[in-house]
């Protein structure tokens, strides 16, 4: 600090850097960390910002000021109608010379495509989007007698499928218009939003206001018109945004001008429409445009990462299907713009006109269709690119619709079972034992799961394909170990390429030239996960060949066939892009501009990715691959998940209508992350979101890196219960799932099905979307998505009873259905009812993996109907891996039960094949000689028959053709009937009959009756077989099988894993496998010799380190002894010095006393004055300084932090601005060297040092001197009063004067005489003084030096008292510091340990500091000091000395503190073992030592001598 006389100003000059460093620190922190709670619209584009969108939403909105005076330029000329097509010219008079050819096509089915593109432009269209989408191409309508044509001069019509349907073509202005039973369904051009912007060259100046049109009151002349009169508003204002378009800094250059589409496509009479994913919306779709609950915007389609979307929001997200459908009670219709580039959807409703429901009624058609609602839907769609490709469904049936779509597109594959099952994830696994031990405490209580995931984390970094060595090592065997169990792993492979040449891919990818390239021809760079990025241009054909020799075994190492994809970020992402995304302008293929197919990359992407899988194994298996982004098709290919939602109730809320609206397009393979990708949720929402993952196509728990770790087992009874029954409920209702993801393989209707699409003549259930019903299984589910629930509603839209799935307890609507019904809703379970007159497949025997079920027993729950006789329903069964289903090997089962005869009251619940009604394209005619699954599973029986809602007890049950009855419990309750017999009346809370027959014992693939007799003799039964009471063991607790393991350890495993098909290892006497399925041998005696040697091992080291524990204990009891002894010393010492301190005092008292005058002048002197405010300000300013430097020093660990770990994470390249903020402002402090060396963005980026600690040196200036906070301290404790007595020797003698010097000749007297030379001064100064001419000193230390001396004295001994006594407390701290029982851990105070773990090198000093190094860049950081001993155990226990707690470490990016928790074993020495992170910042370390050796309390006598 500066020597200044005017300390305060000082520091406020000084502080000012210091507060100006923070203020920027904290605006830099603030403006460039990404935000964690919502969505960043800014990022992306709304329609005003979308230069297309905003021009042809201004041509709707001038519409609709014009109102009645609009006219259309669009006109069609010449139609005519050859081979099965309609075609004609299309003109547009603003624009003469541009011609527009139409084309309408009809298909076998029923389906009408219309095209429509610009001819003779400068250059083509995209035309190439139904090569992609469309499956096949659909067998067209061609006959002449297939059709009726009338083309007349204003109108041209053409009826076609059997006369049913029928398109209208008005030729000026366009209107097409299609009809089914002369009933108006679709309406084209009804608004005149007709406009495809052809291809133009940019003029320069103002544009032609005149044109030359044909005259049509005077055919083959031609009239002069000014454009903006003849069709006022129809164009644009301005020319904005058709040139070069810049949104959020990037520009897209536009060289080919504009070339959208516009057209509105008009539902008369139809409220409702649905589809047109992705969104977070509402089944039904909202308006756009004004009305209740409307968007704003359109509904917007284009691939777009968007992490933490909204959950109820118009905003385009990941996926992009541009299929709608609309519905009213007896009619479905639909269109498909088969367009790739960004979309844009308005949506409006008005009154229906009257002269829609005039034609319906002059109609008098005899079709099911009810008629026009009040409502008519208008929609308006706008692309940026391509040509008019429309396919237009005309149903007339949900079912239709689902058939038609999908015939067309695609439908789904019959996936493995594995996929349908349970997959656990996270970002990330992250290593070989973590993957491992997730799995083995899956198993530990006892929850199922068939998956486990792996995100990018596995990659050495993030190169995919090449694994991560220093924490995958073994991968195959890793694999092989989870293949043991039936258990499969899943590993992210993503669409961007790190750029580096000696990366195989990047550098193959390259030599094929298939990289997507920019608009000037060189090689597309971006950035992703990998850093700097290449990607695949998937539309070139080399590239696909070449993508699934990917995934060979010998190209793809360490990948097994248990091994299968995620493909995730192929929108595709690109973190510099813009919208996160791929330039438009980027160039593929064909030279297609990337706005031309941006939604159909990702769908390429997942196709040959699956295409890998199926070819690398010589007997193909069914691939799984996970796909984010998708288009029209992408069903085909895999599965589908809605991307990064969080973890609140209200994306809880948003999942089941997002998976019904992807259902009814197509992508019926779908899920959310269980738990939400981002957040904590609370245990409640955990337990909600698996209840609804459990009825999820795909069912997946996810979480971000960020998230705490969330697997069922980690929480507490008794949610974890409910986590766990919810997994458990999901695998016992896998055949029906399964047989539900066969019907949709077959008919594309979706697996969860809304309650339109079961009830389509129900219009009070056509918005509803919190409920579903489980294919065609009659399974009704509500989910609850609300915080605090335990009751709800369900919707009947019938009048069967609906039995409670978990109680049986029955339900009823109204006597004509369309009921609300209140129904419990606990946590423990969700509202799941039978429909009345379904009959529901499952399996109660659940294993640990779904493949492992394939000879266990099924369970059929029969629920009658309103009537109380009848119920139906299937099962279909295959090998659930290879295509071998397609060849008829597989086992379609339809039960049905009714009446044996009409009238009759013997019932018959019969078994038999639908093979026959099983062939389609996709799956071969069943031959049951040769169906080798059948023969397989030739002995796999209907066990458990549960009958519902009998009005009375049936007097026989047994088998068609037997005597012999079967045994059955029966209990009371309410009939099906009571329904009827109340009128409808609810009955909640009553549980209705139930009949269970335990042992039915009929062979799923024959043929069987079983027979119900009622009011008869009765008959004999045969006892039923109790399967589980034969596997159970009084020896072991419920649930588990004893193996007695003869010549080693008995062992309890659960029943569950009994004739599973795995050798249990707790078995290792063979006898869980009984079954024939495999065949395990005896090997207890090696495993016994093998145990017994590992714990005699295990029993040397403990008392090989229990002897060095010793040793520690004797070093302990030296050290607590020399405490002891020192305090005791230390004690006297202080004894000693205090009696001596009270003389002091009161002989410092005494002289004090005498001077109490001279000591209170000083105290108000100037100086005392001005010594005391400066020691003030030395204390405040150290208070403020040591504040200032703690701040900066915070921040600086962040940003240090951020440039050291950049990723760059969170898809935000703000990230990296932050990281060269810092480097730049390191540079201008003088705390770093500007750097000179060239090279790769990535290479310069800044964080290969750690800065955090370094805090910024103060400006030096001349004449200041930088005090040390010591200095500063001793300076602000100083007495003042010592100060100023002390003057002379701080400031020098002050020079001699005369008097003075005059009495200083006593100094050369002889020591006889200073007696009476001392008496004469006295009394001649007495006598000088007195006659005033001399005045008389007052005291100092120049005449009274024994007042500085006592006061020095005094605290001398004060301070000795302080010092003494601080070594006192610090003894008696050490000495009460815990260091163990026996003090065994003092030995260890400060000793480390370290372990090189690949990535970093971890060491842990007792009682000292936790720490990680990078291995890249010795970059050191904290993860916290030592704390405490255990916090869970209690306190002088052996677990209670077996952890040690570190905390307070450096601050996670985005995250907490880091911390460490140490985890002591037995060990002869000191060594780190093993370090994970279970969660985020929180580490977790293994560490041996002797310390915790503990004796035994058997010691082994005359054992041989341990050696150490």
């Amino acid at each position: 600090m500066k020597s200044t006389p005017e300390p305060a100003a000082t520091a406020r000059c000084s502080r000012r850097p210091l507060a100006l460093l923070l203020s920027s620190l904290v605006l830099l922190v603030l403006t460039l960390v990404p935000g964690s709670t919502a969505v960043k619209r800014h990022d992306f584009k709304t329609c005003a910002q979308s230069g297309f969108c905003a021009r042809n939403r201004a041509l709707a909105d001038r519409r609709a000021d014009a109102a009645a005076t609009w006219t259309s330029p669009y006109a069609i000329v010449e139609p005519a109608f050859k081979d099965g097509v309609l075609s004609a010219g299309v003109k547009n008079a603003l624009y003469p010379s541009i011609s527009f050819g139409l084309e309408v096509s009809f298909q076998k089915d029923g389906v009408a495509r219309l095209k429509m593109d610009e001819v003779g432009g400068l250059r083509q269209r995209y035309n190439e989007a139904a090569m992609w989408a469309v499956q096949s191409n659909p067998e067209q309508a061609v006959q002449e007698g297939e059709f009726t044509v009338k083309i007349g001069k204003d109108e041209t019509s053409v009826k076609y499928a059997g006369g049913r349907h029928e398109v209208r073509l008005k030729h000026s202005p366009v209107l097409v218009t299609f009809l089914r039973d002369g009933v108006e369904q679709v309406v084209l051009n009804d608004k005149g939003l007709l406009n495809m912007e052809h291809f133009r060259i940019k003029s320069v100046g103002k544009p032609d206001e005149e044109t030359v049109v044909p005259d049509q009151e005077h055919p083959g002349e031609q009239i002069v018109i000014v454009k903006d009169e003849a069709y006022p508003g129809f164009l644009p204002e301005n020319e904005d945004g058709m040139w070069e378009e810049t949104f959020g800094g990037k520009t897209d250059s536009k060289p080919k001008g504009p070339e959208s589409l516009s057209l509105d496509i008009t539902f008369p009479g139809y409220s409702h429409v649905y589809g047109i994913p992705q969104h977070a919306s509402s089944l039904s779709l909202k308006q756009t445009r004004g009305g209740e609950g409307a968007y704003t915007d359109p509904y917007r389609l284009y691939n777009l990462d968007v992490f933490e979307y909204d959950a109820d929001s118009e905003m385009a997200i990941y996926g992009s299907i541009p299929f709608m459908k609309a519905h009213r009670p007896g009619s479905t219709v639909g269109v498909f713009l088969v367009s790739g580039s960004e979309t844009w959807i308005d949506i409006t409703k008005e009154s229906t006109p009257r002269s829609v429901n005039s034609q319906f009624k002059s109609a008098k058609s005899s079709s099911a269709d009810k008629g026009p609602t009040s409502l008519t839907t208008t929609t308006h769609w706008m692309a940026e690119s391509g040509i008019l490709d429309l396919f237009v469904f005309l149903g007339p049936t949900p079912n239709d619709l689902f058939q038609q779509y999908t015939s067309l597109t695609g439908k789904i594959p019959l996936p493995q079972l594995f996929a349908i099952a349970y997959h656990q994830c996270r970002w990330n696994y992250q290593s070989e034992d973590d993957v491992l031990g997730v799995v083995s405490k899956f198993d530990e209580v006892d929850i199922p799961m068939d998956v486990i995931w792996l995100d990018i984390e596995y990659a050495e970094d993030h190169k995919y394909f090449i694994w991560d060595r220093r924490n995958f090592p073994t991968p195959e065997k890793m694999q092989e170990s989870l293949g043991a169990t039936g258990r499969k792993l899943v590993a992210i492979i993503d669409p961007h390429i790190k750029r580096v040449d000696d990366l195989y891919i990047y550098k193959e990818a390259k030599e094929l030239d298939i990289l997507s390239k920019t608009s000037d021809g060189k090689e597309y760079e971006g950035w992703c996960w990998t850093g700097s990025s290449a990607w695949t241009d998937w539309f070139n054909p080399k590239s696909w060949d070449w993508w699934i020799s990917q995934f060979t075994f010998e190209k793809f190492k360490g990948s097994t066939k248990y091994l299968y994809v995620w493909n995730d970020m192929n929108e595709p992402s690109v973190f510099n892009g813009p919208e996160i995304t791929m330039q438009k302008d980027t160039i593929h293929y064909g030279g297609w501009e990337h706005r031309d197919v941006h939604n159909i990359g990702g769908m390429i992407y997942q196709n040959v990715t699956a295409q890998g899988l199926i070819g690398r194994e010589e007997i193909p298996k069914r691939p799984f691959v996970l796909t984010r982004a998708f288009y029209a098709g992408s069903q085909r290919f895999g599965a589908m998940w809605t991307g990064d939602n969080l973890g609140t109730w209200e994306h809880l809320a948003s999942t089941v209508p997002m998976l019904l609206t992807n259902g009814i397009a197509g992508m019926t393979f779908s899920g959310a992350d269980v738990g939400g990708f981002f957040g904590n949720p609370s245990i409640e929402m955990m337990v909600r979101w698996y209840q609804v993952g459990a009825f999820s196509p795909f069912f997946r728990a996810h979480g971000h890196i960020d998230t705490k770790r969330r697997e069922p087992y980690l929480f507490d009874q008794p949610h974890q219960g409910y986590m766990r029954d919810a997994v458990r409920l999901r695998y016992s209702i896998l055949p029906t799932m399964y047989t539900a993801f066969f019907d949709a393989s077959k008919t594309g209707i979706p697996i969860l099905r809304p309650q339109y699409v079961v009830f389509p003549e129900d219009s009070d259930g056509y918005a509803i979307d919190d409920q579903f019903y489980l294919g065609s299984s009659g399974l009704l589910v509500k989910p609850v998505v609300t915080e605090g629930a335990v009751e709800t509603e369900i919707y009947i839209s019938d009048n069967q009873p609906y039995y409670n799935y978990f109680s049986h307890e029955i339900v009823f609507g109204g006597a004509s259905g369309g009921a609300f019904v209140k129904v419990p809703a606990p946590l423990s379970n969700l509202p799941a009812y039978h429909q009345g007159g379904s009959i529901f497949a499952r399996r109660d025997l659940v294993r640990r993996s779904a493949i492992l079920t394939w000879r266990d027993p099924i369970t059929l729950v029969v629920a009658l109907d309103h009537a109380g006789t009848s119920a139906s329903g299937s099962l279909y069964l295959d090998d659930g891996e290879t295509f071998a289903y397609e060849k008829g090997e597989y086992v379609h089962r339809g039960f049905d039960l009714a009446p044996q005869s009409a009238g009759d009251k013997t019932l018959l619940l019969k078994s038999r094949s639908l093979q026959a009604a099983s062939t389609s394209t996709s799956v071969a005619p069943y031959h049951p000689s040769e169906n080798a699954w059948a023969k397989k599973i030739s002995d796999v029986t209907v066990r458990k028959v549960i009958i519902l809602g009998l009005a009375s007890k049936p007097s026989c049950v047994k088998r068609a053709g037997s005597d012999v009855g079967l045994q059955f419990d029966w209990t009371d309750g309410l009939a099906a009937t009571a329904g009827s017999r109340r009128g409808g009346a609810r009955a909640p809370g009553k549980k209705a009959s139930e009949l269970v027959i335990h042992d039915a014992g009929a062979e799923i693939v024959q043929d069987w009756d079983i027979v119900f007799e009622f009011g008869g003799a009765g008959c004999s039964v045969t006892p039923a077989v109790d399967y589980e009471i034969g596997l159970q063991s009084p020896l072991c607790p419920a649930g588990r099988f004893r193996c007695a393991n003869e010549g080693h350890i008995p062992s309890c495993i659960l029943t569950s894993r009994v004739n599973d098909g795995i050798c249990d290892p707790e078995c290792c006497d063979g006898s869980d496998e009984t079954d024939g399925k495999v065949a395990c041998a005896n090997v207890c005696a090696k495993v016994g010799a093998e145990y017994r040697k590992q714990k005699d091992e295990e029993a040397r080291k403990r008392r090989v380190g229990a002897s060095v524990r010793q040793d520690y204990i004797k070093f302990g009891a030296k050290e607590k002894s020399k405490l002891q002894a020192e305090i005791e010393t230390v004690t006297k010492e202080i004894r000693g010095l205090e009696e001596r301190e009270v003389a002091a005092k009161a002989s410092l008292e005494a002289l004090e006393s005498a001077e109490a005058g001279e000591i209170e002048r000083k105290k108000n002197s100037a100086l005392y004055q001005s010594i005391v405010e400066m020691q003030s300000a030395i204390k405040s300013l150290r208070a403020e300084r040591a504040q200032l430097e703690g701040h900066v020093a915070e921040l600086s660990s962040v940003l240090s932090e951020l440039s050291r770990d950049f990723n760059p994470n969170y898809q935000d390249m703000a990230v990296l601005g932050a990281s060269r903020a810092y480097k730049s402002w390191r540079v201008s402090s003088g705390l770093d060297e500007a750097s000179t060396e060239e090279g790769s963005e990535q290479e310069n980026l800044p964080g290969d040092e750690d800065f955090s600690h370094h805090v910024p040196a103060p400006v030096q200036q001349d004449g200041w001197k930088d005090y040390a906070d010591s200095e500063l301290e001793e300076l602000s404790n100083e007495d003042p009063l010592s100060l100023i007595d002390s003057l002379s020797t701080r400031v020098g003698t002050p020079a001699a004067q005369t008097i003075t010097a005059i009495f200083n000749v006593q100094e050369y007297i002889p020591e006889a005489w200073k007696p009476k030379f001392d008496e004469y001064k006295t009394a001649l100064l007495s006598i000088l003084s007195k006659t005033g001419i001399i005045t008389a000193q007052t005291s100092s230390d120049a005449d009274r030096p024994e007042l500085t001396r006592a006061r020095a004295a005094h605290s001398t001994l004060v301070e000795e008292i302080k010092k003494a006594t601080n070594r006192r407390e610090d003894a008696e701290k050490a000495l009460e510091r815990d260091w163990g029982r026996d003090w065994e851990w003092k030995k260890l105070d400060g000793t480390c340990v370290e372990n090189n773990l690949g990535e970093y090198t971890y060491s842990v000093c007792f009682f000292g500091e936790a720490t990680q190094k990078s291995n890249n860049n010795n970059a050191r950081t904290s993860l916290g000091n030592w704390s405490s001993w255990s916090s869970s155990a209690e306190p002088g226990t052996d677990a209670y000395y077996e952890k040690h707690v570190y905390d307070n470490g450096q601050r996670c990016w985005n995250g907490p503190l880091r911390s460490a928790k140490v985890d002591f074993i037995c060990g002869t020495s000191n060594a780190l073992l093993s370090v994970v992170e279970p969660e985020k910042c929180e580490y977790l370390f293994t560490v041996s030592t002797p310390a915790v050796c503990f004796p035994l309390e058997e010691q082994t006598v005359g054992g041989a001598k341990d050696e150490l």
